[in-house]
């Protein structure tokens, strides 16, 4: 079964966070950079958390896997993959590229999941 409102609210997350955390790419500050990221990122889990308490159908609590193979499949390929760029050592590979490859497996299983109906 596949739930399209909770992959593409999962979708939209993991997208806004990699807008946001976009500037990253271009403050060269280690200082700068965690400062940003740690306000940045507790403002929008903050609003995370609001939005879920209103809508309990989007908490991930609240749903379970139809595949259950997936995410550890799509776990190993993403691990597998960042391992061979860090051994290639590309140099035209950036943040967002990691980004993606370690958002894709949890992104991709959320649309194979169904929700529980006893927390609704």
């Amino acid at each position: 079964m596949i739930d399209i409102n909770y992959g593409n609210y999962t979708l939209f997350q993991y997208l806004i966070i990699a807008f946001i955390l976009f500037p990253i790419e271009i403050i060269h500050s280690w200082l700068i950079i965690m400062i940003y990221a740690v306000i940045v990122l507790t403002i929008f889990s903050t609003l995370l958390k609001l939005f879920e308490r209103r809508n309990p159908c989007f908490k991930e609590n609240n749903h379970v896997t139809t595949v259950p193979w997936l995410r550890t499949t799509l776990v190993v390929l993403s691990t597998a993959m960042l391992l061979i760029i860090l051994i290639i050592k590309d140099s035209s590979v950036d943040f967002l590229t990691y980004y993606a490859l370690i958002a894709a497996p949890h992104v991709i299983s959320a649309y194979f999941s169904t929700s529980r109906r006893a927390h609704f």
